[in-house]
């Protein structure tokens, strides 16, 4: 028996939705789940925290995405 700690959403028309670690294998498994009394608080998503820590580094007024394409434009065209 493994006991896993994980965050679970629960949608408006009551479907539930968990995100196992990868180390889980695909299959159907017996489980017994237990739900704290009151919901996070709005925790950020992995992609807000990501963006996080690149602004502690890279300004908000920098775009990084249009920099990359510009430097890919640049290197094909070099080709």
């Amino acid at each position: 028996m493994k006991s896993l700690e994980v965050i679970v959403t629960v949608s408006n028309d009551g479907q539930l939705s968990i995100n196992p670690p990868l180390d889980i294998p695909t299959g159907a498994y017996k489980a017994i789940l237990v739900i704290d009394e009151q919901p996070l608080l709005s925790a950020p998503s992995s992609v807000e925290s990501a963006q996080a820590i690149v602004r502690q580094y890279i300004s908000a007024n920098r775009n990084l995405s249009q920099e990359l394409i510009q430097e890919r434009r640049q290197e094909a065209s070099h080709e």
